[in-house]
Parts: C-alpha cells; structure tokens; sequence
C-alpha cells in the first residue's frame, strides 16, 4: 500500500465508529465546541500537542498560540509525534508576562501534571481580566503515558483547583454519562486485548483478520453506549469533564 493511501485510510479510521476510542474523542469535540464560544483574542494552548481542536477556535480567536512540554525522547513522546507548539516551556512555570492572554485552553493535560495547582494559579496568572480558561480533564479512563499519568478529576476537584487560583467557574459539564463510558471502557478493551498486540507484533493477516471480527462490535458498542446514554443520563460516571472558569474583572 502506499504511503499517500494509507494517510487516506488512517485519516478515515480516526473519524470512523470502528476507531475503539471514538467516543471519547467526539464526545470532546462536542464539548470543547460548546465552550468554543467563550474564546477570543489571543488563545494559548497549553499542552497544545498536534493541535487537534485548533480547527474549533481559529474562526474565533485573534491569534493561536500553541506551547507544549519540552519533547521528551523514549515510549511517551518523540520527535515523530507530530508535536505543534510555538513555544517549549512547562505548563507549571509560564514564560509568558501576567494579564496579557484572553483564553486558555488546556485539553487532557492536568492529570499529567505534578503540581496542578500551580499550573492553575499560572494559567489564572497569564490571563487578562475578564479573560477565560477553558479545561478539560478525565474522570474514568485508564493509565496512559506512564509513568508521566497522575490524576483523575470530580467535578468538584476541579471547580476546588480553578477556585484557589482565582478563578469563577462559569460552565462545568461532564462528557458523557454512565452509558457512555462503559461502552468507551468496554470498546477500548475489546481492541486492546485482540487486534492491538497483533498490530505492535507486525502481524498485518492476523491484525487484518482479528480487524474484520472484533471493529463492528466496537462501532455497535460506542453507538449503543451513546443512544443509552441519551435515553439515561446517568453522569455520575462520566469519562471527564469540560469547564470553562473566568478570571474576574
């Protein structure tokens, strides 16, 4: 196959039901989209990775900054990860001057970091007054990027963090309920325990084989887990939560 049609077919995967954590990912699209609105002037991503929610808030910032960690060379991250940011710097220690950034944004990043206080009260400490942070943190969701993986958040965690920094929290809603994040949980085990260790192996017939049995129940999973949830929003149990905090006047 060549490189340009496999670019093409992973593009699709990663939009597709049968990707096994899909629903994770849309369900914080949807939620970084309704916070999108509180954006504006300059927006600074911090732990921005390879960007992937730029597209929600470019048609309404002034400019987009992206700032992630140093690159750290070994099983977590590498040079070849598709790193975006404009500025390498710790998320706990801003190189940036006070009262001068009108959003940011922070994506799945606090549960990797040590101190999340501290990047709290920097992130309350760079933005303007009247200016928004918008953060996005997991509740239910298994070790990743080990061992750099430190947290889970409640809603009431959170709101505690954004509060001590100075911060009034205007939005704070979780992503998904109970139904969701079993059928994300369940999805995710499904591909981890068949097709993934044939994937890592390199052994393309069986991984293609093991693909076409297992992909359509984790599609039928993730669907089934997001109808319910729509009929039975349970959201004790959620994968995370999307919070909006604004610094005061």
């Amino acid at each position: 196959m060549s490189a340009g049609w496999r670019r093409r077919l992973n593009a699709w995967w990663e939009r597709s039901w049968f990707e096994p954590e899909h629903l994770e990912k849309a369900l914080l699209e949807r939620s970084l989209g309704e916070a999108s609105g509180f954006a504006g002037g300059l927006l600074l991503d911090v732990g921005c990775g390879q960007r992937r929610h730029a597209h929600l808030f470019l048609p309404k910032v002034r400019r987009y900054v992206g700032l992630d960690y140093p690159l750290v060379f070994g099983d977590v991250w590498s040079a070849a990860g598709g790193e975006q940011a404009d500025i390498w710097a710790d998320g706990q220690y801003l190189p940036i001057a006070s009262n001068v950034v009108d959003t940011v944004l922070c994506t799945q990043v606090l549960e990797h970091v040590p101190e999340p206080a501290q990047m709290m009260r920097e992130i309350a400490r760079v933005l303007k007054p009247g200016g928004y942070a918008l953060v996005t943190v997991p509740q239910e969701w298994g070790l990743h990027q080990e061992p750099f993986d430190y947290y889970r958040y409640t809603r009431y965690g959170l709101a505690y963090l954004a509060e001590k920094a100075g911060l009034e929290v205007i939005l704070l809603r979780p992503r998904g309920g109970f139904w969701a994040m079993m059928a994300q949980r369940w999805s995710a085990y499904l591909y981890d325990v068949t097709c993934r260790p044939l994937r890592r192996r390199g052994r393309r017939a069986a991984f293609v084989l093991c693909a076409a049995l297992i992909l359509p129940w984790v599609a039928l999973t993730q669907l089934a887990g997001l109808a319910l949830d729509r009929l039975q929003p349970l959201e004790r149990n959620t994968l995370g939560y999307v919070m909006v905090a604004r610094k005061p006047a």
